[in-house]
C-alpha cells in the first residue's frame, strides 16, 4: 500500500498534541458494578508521562490482572504518545508505516472479546485525540471466557504487554482496583525516573556537532532533542542521531526558515537502524544566524531546538 508522506506524518502528529491530563484514578469509585449482572469494570492506565510531556511511558499498569468472567476492562489513555490495546498475530512492533496504517488503527472487533479472532485492536488510544487522524482516550472489553490473555500495543511490541487472567464467575478477587492503582502510581515514578536517567545518560554523550533525536529503552521515551539548542561557527557540520533510540518511534529534524539549495532543510522521517533508518540527518551551516528546528511528531510535546550559527573566527 502507498501512502502519501502527509498522511504518514498525520497519524503521528497524534502524539503532538498538548492538553490537560486525564485524571485516571481520581474521585471516581475504584469498581463500577452493574446491578443487574454484579459484574465489575476493572481500570487498567494506557501508558505514562512527565507532567512537561518529556518522557513517555510504555507500559500497561497494572501488567497482570485478575477479573471473573462476565467483568469488563476499560483501558485509559495517559499519554499523548499513543498506544494500542492488541490481541493476535500481526507484525509486533510494525517496521513501516504499511504495518501501522494497516493493523494499528482500525478498530477491530465489538465490545466482547473473542480469543478466537485472529486479531483484536482498540485502535490507537492517547489523550488528546485529533480530527487529523482517528483515536479514542478509552477502551473497553469485557470478558466471558475463562482463561489467561495476553495484549500488546502494537506500536511499541512486546515489552508493553498485559496478561489478563479470567476467572469464573462468582471467584474471589486477589487485588483490589485500589490495590492495582497503588501499584500504577508507583510504577509510573519509576518509569519517568527511568527516562530522566536515560535523558542524563544521552545528554553525556551529545555535543554541539553531535544531537541525539530523541532517547528511548525497553520502558521510556525521551521527546527532546539532546542538546536542544547549539552555538556552532559558520562551516560547521551537525548530525542529527537516531542511535539512542531502543524502540519504533518515528522523529523529523524540520527547520522552519532554514533553506538551502531552495529547498527547506527537513530530515523527512526518521528510525532507528533497526527499524531501517534513516537514522542520520547531517546538515551543514552555511549560513549565520538562529536557526530553529522541530519533531513534527513531538513539536508540541517541547521538542523542538535550534542552532545559533555564529562567523567564522
Amino acid at each position: 500500500m502507498s501512502v502519501h508522506p502527509s498522511t504518514k506524518r498525520s497519524l503521528w502528529a497524534v502524539t503532538a498534541l498538548v492538553g490537560l491530563l486525564i485524571g485516571l484514578f481520581g474521585t471516581t469509585p475504584a469498581q463500577a458494578s452493574d446491578a443487574d449482572t454484579h459484574s465489575v469494570t476493572w481500570k487498567v492506565q494506557v501508558g505514562e508521562q512527565s507532567s512537561d510531556f518529556a518522557i513517555q511511558g510504555m507500559r500497561f499498569l497494572p501488567g497482570e490482572i485478575w477479573i471473573d468472567q462476565g467483568d469488563s476492562i476499560s483501558f485509559l489513555a495517559k499519554s499523548a504518545e499513543p498506544h494500542t490495546v492488541s490481541f493476535g498475530t500481526p507484525p509486533l512492533p510494525p517496521t513501516n508505516f504499511n504495518n501501522v496504517l494497516a493493523d494499528a488503527v482500525p478498530p477491530v472487533g465489538g465490545r466482547v472479546f473473542n480469543p478466537s479472532a485472529p486479531w483484536t485492536n482498540s485502535g490507537i488510544l492517547t489523550t488528546m485525540p485529533s480530527s487529523a487522524f482517528p483515536s479514542v482516550t478509552s477502551y473497553v472489553q469485557k470478558f466471558t471466557l475463562k482463561g489467561s490473555f495476553t495484549f500488546y500495543c502494537l506500536l511499541h511490541g512486546k515489552m508493553m504487554s498485559l496478561t489478563v487472567h479470567v476467572q469464573p464467575a462468582h471467584s474471589k478477587y486477589p487485588h483490589s482496583q485500589a490495590y492495582y492503582n497503588e501499584q500504577a502510581e508507583v510504577q509510573t515514578e519509576r518509569i519517568i525516573d527511568d527516562g530522566m536517567a536515560l535523558w542524563e545518560k544521552t545528554a553525556d554523550m551529545a555535543t554541539p556537532t553531535h544531537v541525539y533525536v530523541g532517547a528511548s529503552d525497553t520502558q521510556a521515551m525521551v521527546m527532546r532533542f539532546i542538546w536542544p539548542k547549539n552555538t556552532v561557527p559558520a562551516g560547521t557540520t551537525v548530525t542529527f542521531d537516531m542511535s539512542a533510540n531502543k524502540v519504533f518511534v518515528p522523529h523529523t529534524v524540520t527547520f522552519t526558515s532554514l533553506q538551502q539549495n531552495g529547498k527547506p532543510v527537513d530530515s523527512g522521517n526518521m528510525f532507528p537502524a533497526f527499524a531501517g533508518g534513516p537514522s542520520m540527518f547531517k546538515v551543514t551551516f552555511d549560513q549565520t544566524g538562529t536557526w530553529k528546528y522541530i519533531c513534527e511528531f513531538h513539536d508540541t510535546m517541547g521538542m523542538v531546538g535550534s542552532v545559533k550559527v555564529t562567523p567564522k573566527s
